[in-house]
């Protein structure tokens, strides 16, 4: 297995454990909510970056002292000593560059005339929605915004998708505005990261089944990796990527944490939901699977293919409807994969072979886990 001590949030708890799975720190987060998306990471400088969703970034060091603390100032007036980002939210993930800038997602919303009402019926009456679309955010450590990219700019706000008319922010408008309106979470993004070799940002829309790569200093859309249902292909047909391959499920449903490798590819967490786009029938969940998918693109020709994937031939298949996780393990070459939303949640390790080889194995009894990390040593 790789190196190092594993890290991951369980029932309220920051906890890392060694290669046998015995813990060996531990520290309670303090919550304001019951969301699970709680993610942690290693910074440059040693101490963990923690997410709390939706308006707080908290920078610990390993006695769980905290160092820093951000605050999204359009929706939290923050502790003392906090600074403000003149934002609306902080969810799901903060990634740190290497500027030492640090990435985020936030939201926004949006009146839209005539948006569907329905993924199951296309001729169903069109309404006025709010729609809540995502905003990718670049901050300095003191604050201060550097740029941002917002989805509903840089894609079609009409294209629906399975999940898309959920109204998940229908209570946050009445804590942020004073008011109760049924609000639309049209891409649901769960992560970003920042690609420095080419300054490029990419993020995963959940709601759209689409991973989408950018360059951070245009903001023009390198690739869309994605279904092909449902895309108006006159505006967007050549960033759209064209499988190599025929297999019936070939693309990422519902999926989460891609993670680019240094070899030229990316790994993702395929959650899978539904296995189809609107308007055709969708896979029963008893029949479905959470995998580990490795895609290699080509950006010149837009084409991309499998390398690698685990979860869906294996002996033992698991799913959940909603989160985990796929991390490259840099040593090794393994991949790490939670599968947090199963309970209990496991996290496993295995070889980017065909057949992989399982060297890890974790179990956390009665709990979800949103992510995990691997750390080199405790303490750097």
């Amino acid at each position: 297995m790789e190196p190092g001590v594993t890290l991951f949030e369980a029932a309220g708890f920051l906890v890392a454990v060694n290669e046998t799975g015995e813990v060996v720190w531990y520290h309670q987060i303090q919550f304001q909510n019951g969301f699970l998306d709680c993610e942690v990471r290693r910074m440059m400088n040693g101490n963990l970056l923690l997410l709390l969703p939706r308006n707080r970034i908290v920078e610990l060091d390993m006695l769980g002292n905290a160092v820093n603390v951000w605050h999204a100032a359009g929706s939290f007036e923050g502790d003392p000593g906090s600074i403000p980002v003149d934002t609306v939210a902080f969810h799901h993930e903060v990634f740190e560059m290497q500027s030492g800038n640090l990435l985020v997602l936030s939201v926004e919303f949006r009146s839209v005339f005539d948006y569907p009402t329905s993924v199951f019926n296309p001729l169903a009456p069109l309404e006025t929605a709010i729609v809540a679309g995502d905003v990718v955010v670049e901050f300095a450590p003191d604050g201060s915004i550097v740029n941002q990219w917002k989805m509903l700019d840089m894609l079609d706000p009409f294209r629906i998708n399975y999940s898309s008319l959920l109204g998940l922010y229908d209570g946050f408008f009445e804590g942020v505005f004073g008011e109760q309106l049924e609000t639309r979470d049209w891409s649901h993004g769960n992560a970003v990261v920042h690609d420095p070799e080419d300054d490029s940002i990419v993020v995963s829309l959940r709601h759209q089944d689409a991973v989408v790569k950018f360059s951070r200093q245009t903001g023009e859309l390198k690739w869309i990796l994605r279904p092909h249902e449902n895309w108006d292909m006159e505006q967007f047909g050549e960033a759209l990527l064209t499988p190599l391959s025929g297999d019936e499920f070939f693309f990422q449903y519902h999926q989460h944490a891609p993670d680019i490798i240094h070899e030229g590819t990316i790994l993702i967490y395929d959650n899978g939901n539904n296995r189809a786009s609107p308007f055709d029938p969708t896979l029963p969940d008893g029949n479905n699977f959470n995998r580990a998918v490795e895609y290699q693109i080509n950006e010149l020709t837009k084409e991309v293919d499998i390398v690698w994937e685990y979860g869906q031939f294996e002996d033992e298949t698991l799913y959940t409807f909603f989160i985990g996780d796929a991390d490259y393990m840099p040593m090794t070459g393994n991949a790490m994969i939670t599968f947090g939303g199963i309970q209990p949640a496991r996290i496993i390790e295995v070889t980017r072979t065909t057949p992989a080889q399982k060297v890890f194995d974790l179990t956390l009894f009665e709990n979800f886990t949103y992510r995990s990390e691997r750390l080199p040593s405790l303490y750097p």
